[in-house]
């Protein structure tokens, strides 16, 4: 199959070759496949040539924005007209399931039943209903007029999940799978990813969910301040490739100070007798001795030129990780004791549809709080119930971040026009230093927020946190979307955070690294949950 498409602005045909080729095991072969965005003109993945086999776990990684959707989209053979693509593709791939990183919209307003008996004639009813049961999904709603909007984010992933895995597929793709489920869910796909004899070529963040289930790593970096893309691949689990990466860059560091150690010292030798030679060329008033030192001095200079060819094929230091920067400053914490929200068997509703009865929680002033529980329970609700007590309270300034980045962002906007306040240059210079802190290009800075990555979306709503500086957080899903190399830096912004925290959470480095009591939320209230149980 050949893909032609129409790039933005005027039509510009390329060719990339999608094609069927029966070759044993082999599922999909890349050939110096290169993706540039148009807007930018900046190349995403670079020069990537690699053979993924039948029942190859295959995870693409890397920062915030650096392409990893995009090229999850162009090995599904999705037109992509926002870029130009170079290379070749070839496939045996017959059929797929996908599951993208975000509800599709013509999703929402499907009703449960059509979805799953209507539109869906391929089915595997007999699988359909035991990954019902295993995830614990009760079935008899597949009938029902309920629309998939309307369901959490994590019920909404989980019927994604039993629809996808019931269709007969050669590939599963998935983009942040883990994002919305709880953590039994996310455990059990973990299971299913190391079990089905399919290939899997999926997207996380998720340290723990990468280093159990992937055998390739697809690392797409962009380097020298997000301007260049470096395109690793190694077939190895995520905790091999990153002890090797740490120790190859230690080894690259060390040769690359002793090669530069061993040349400044051949420098400044060779500088010495240079400078010898000079003194004695201007001193000198005998011809024959002019002539002798003018040869020499000819020698020298042919020598410093091979000095200087040569330090061209020097161990050069390792490019670092463009870790972000970020930290909270000038935050006047309430005091530890103050009791913010006290709780006595309440109940916790939608409607009249009670999701939870004899809620008990007493939240004070610096206290951080984990909640987790099964999807479709009422978290996110339990949330936007202490943030509308929360809100009430005068002395407490509330900084949310919710799961769904769309409710608190201005789409239309840029982000540095989102954070300004006053439009004032001082105030502008400083919200691009600290975009750029978050390796947002300068580009990036001033492109519609539609148009970021969700990572990139959700480091801006952590930027306006930072800046407003209030003095209590509620976090809904805060690391979901955030790469590898992200997270650690997150974990640390938000456990040195002086004020009290709430948050929503699955992912299990956060909730230890960052709270002090988890509760775990059911229908029959809240229940202290020791963080070594997790």
């Amino acid at each position: 199959m050949t893909v032609t498409l129409a790039l933005l602005g005027k039509v510009e045909l390329f060719v990339m070759h999608y094609g069927h080729s029966r070759k044993g095991n082999n599922m999909i072969k890349i050939n110096h496949l290169t993706i540039t965005q148009n807007k930018d003109l900046r190349d995403l993945v670079s020069d990537l040539t690699m053979t993924i086999q039948d029942g190859e776990k295959v995870a693409i990684i890397g920062e915030e924005g650096n392409g990893k959707s995009t090229l999850l989209r162009a090995l599904m053979g999705e037109a992509l007209p926002d870029f130009t693509i170079k290379g070749d593709i070839q496939s045996d791939l017959q059929s797929l399931a996908y599951i993208p990183q975000k509800l599709p919209e013509f999703l929402k307003s499907r009703i449960l039943h059509d979805y799953f008996f209507l539109d869906s004639t391929e089915l595997d009813y007999s699988i359909l209903y035991r990954l019902a049961e295993e995830l614990h999904f009760d079935s008899d709603r597949f009938a029902s007029g309920q629309e998939i909007g309307s369901l959490s984010g994590g019920e909404a992933l989980k019927i994604q999940l039993i629809h996808e895995l019931s269709k007969p597929f050669e590939i599963l793709f998935l983009d942040e799978p883990s994002n919305d489920l709880d953590l039994e869910t996310v455990d059990w796909l973990k299971g299913q990813i190391r079990k089905i004899r399919q290939t899997v070529i999926f997207i996380s963040h998720d340290e723990d969910f990468l280093s159990q289930t992937a055998d390739t790593i697809v690392h797409l970096r962009l380097v020298k301040h997000r301007k260049e893309a470096e395109t690793l691949v190694e077939h190895l689990d995520y905790d091999r490739y990153s002890e090797q990466r740490k120790a190859s860059f230690a080894r690259q560091s060390q040769q690359a100070a002793n090669d530069q150690r061993a040349y400044d010292k051949t420098m400044e030798k060779h500088r010495r007798v240079k400078q010898n030679v000079e003194t004695a060329l201007r001193a000198t008033k005998d011809s024959t001795a002019g002539r002798l030192l003018a040869k020499k001095m000819k020698t020298v200079l042919s020598q410093e030129k091979r000095f200087e060819k040569e330090a061209q094929s020097m161990t050069q230091k390792p490019l670092e990780e463009e870790q972000i920067q970020l930290f909270f400053s000038d935050i006047q914490p309430l005091p530890a004791s103050k009791v913010l929200i006290q709780l006595e068997k309440e109940n916790l509703s939608i409607g009249k549809r009670i999701l939870a009865q004899e809620l008990r929680l007493t939240v004070r002033g610096q206290d951080k709080i984990g909640i987790i529980g099964p999807n479709g329970v009422g978290k996110s609700t339990l949330l936007a119930k202490l943030q509308q007590l929360l809100s009430a309270k005068r002395e407490i300034s509330l900084g949310f971040m919710p799961q769904d980045y769309h409710k608190k962002l201005q789409l239309d906007l840029s982000p540095v026009a989102y954070l300004s306040q006053t439009g004032q240059k001082e105030e502008l210079q400083k919200i691009q230093s600290h975009l750029a802190s978050l390796n947002f290009s300068y580009p990036e800075m001033h492109h519609q927020i539609r148009s970021l990555s969700g990572g990139q979306q959700g480091k801006l709503l952590l930027l306006d946190l930072v800046l407003r500086k209030p003095n209590f957080l509620l976090l809904d899903e805060p690391t979901r979307n955030f790469s590898p190399t992200s997270q650690p830096e997150i974990r640390k912004l938000f456990a040195s955070y002086p004020g009290g925290l709430i948050t929503v959470s699955h992912d299990r480095r956060f909730l230890k690294e960052v709270c002090t009591s988890i509760y775990r939320l059911t229908e029959n209230g809240l229940e202290v949950v020791d963080l070594q149980d997790l």
